[in-house]
């Protein structure tokens, strides 16, 4: 292995042995004997692994990933500090390791396990107490280690790139789709893995859909446009909108891009360790409603960017959650008006010990194309 290589390896084993030691942590507190992830994120977080096909049950000394025959030798060179067990029958396997562990408490992820899964659970496992837990790994990844910060500097630095292909190719008569196509393709040439979402490129009337994403309509000139795209990159998404305005901006056009420019600033000001993340939309939100367009925002001011585009904290009215140093979140005021248009300004933050760092960096002044 090259010392490239070894190092990553080294960070890895590092990232999963502390994650394992903080999910136990949180396993106590929930009196089970053990937990049982089926959702990928949540596995691919704890362990490294990012097959499509995983399960990992951890107990307080023991951990175990179980995969298919399609991922063993990748599971041999992304997993360490787990057994790897390559599976068939997934119920049946989960079953007779859990009757090996002598697990008495099963909990489990209730938002990722449905019904029909519980039921064969519960008829594998009959003396097994199978325990429904809510957001116990999700919990953990809300706060960023410096591995997962330098992914998401990389995706947004990335992300950065797409708005300078967006503002040479977006021009009247532009079909929304194709500037969309041609942005996405540059991107993926200069080492996304994918996008995080459908672009959303949004003009004229269109830009008063919060997730219009791009429509074969034609961009025409005295439109606001308002693009809003994402990246993957090693499996950690990007989040960022800018909205031009094509031809010469209006008065009109000024004064509500001037309130959302505001409003973000507002809410950015209010990022901080110890701050409740609903005081970050209450910043956003006041200066848009104090400007009398308070019924044009009505989506939160944003949410936490990771390995899933939308985790915690959730940036929403009356969030009682509190920021902490090592989150990072999205915020995203914005001003949709049904048959004129609308504006969306939205930036990657991350929370530090003395306040935030933009990730996402593209400028922020009204920009005329």
């Amino acid at each position: 292995m090259s010392e490239k290589g070894n190092g990553v390896a080294a960070s890895v084993r590092t990232e999963s042995k502390a994650r394992l030691k903080a999910l136990r942590g949180a396993l106590a507190k929930e009196k089970a004997d053990a937990l049982l992830v089926t959702d990928l994120k949540n596995a691919r977080y704890l362990t490294g692994f990012t097959g499509s096909n995983a399960f990992v049950i951890v107990t307080e000394s023991k951990a175990f990933l179980l995969t298919d025959s399609r991922y063993a030798t990748q599971a041999s060179l992304e997993v360490k500090g787990y057994g790897i067990k390559i599976i068939t029958k997934a119920i049946d396997a989960i079953a007779g390791l859990v009757a090996s562990l002598k697990i008495k408490t099963l909990a489990f992820e209730a938002a990722n396990v449905t019904c029909s899964t519980h039921s064969k659970l519960g008829e594998a496992l009959p003396k097994v107490k199978l325990k429904p837990t809510t957001g116990i790994v999700g919990r953990l990844r809300v706060k960023k280690d410096s591995g997962e910060i330098e992914r998401l500097r990389a995706s947004a630095r990335l992300l950065d790139t797409g708005y300078r292909d967006a503002m040479r190719l977006i021009r009247p008569g532009v079909v929304e789709r194709d500037a969309a196509l041609s942005i996405e393709m540059a991107l993926r040439r200069r080492g996304a893995d994918g996008l995080a979402f459908d672009t959303i490129i949004a003009s004229g009337p269109r830009g008063a859909l919060p997730h219009g994403k791009a429509s074969h309509k034609l961009i025409k000139k005295g439109e606001f446009v308002v693009v809003d795209m994402g990246v993957l990159m090693d499996g950690y998404n990007s989040d960022e909108t800018r909205t031009f305005v094509v031809g010469k901006a209006t008065v009109r056009h000024k004064e509500i891009y001037g309130i959302v420019k505001g409003a973000q600033a507002k809410a950015l000001e209010a990022v901080k360790p110890g701050i409740k993340a609903g005081a970050v939309d209450a910043a956003a939100r006041d200066h848009i409603k104090k400007a009398g367009y308070g019924k044009y925002f009505g989506h939160g001011t944003g949410h936490g960017v990771g390995l899933d585009i939308h985790e915690g904290p959730s940036i929403a009215p009356g969030n009682e959650e509190i920021l902490e140093e090592g989150m990072v979140l999205t915020v995203e005021p914005g001003i949709y008006m049904p048959g004129w248009g609308g504006v969306r300004i939205e930036d990657m933050a991350l929370v530090t010990k003395g306040g935030y760092e933009l990730l996402t960096n593209t400028g922020k002044d009204l920009i005329a194309l």
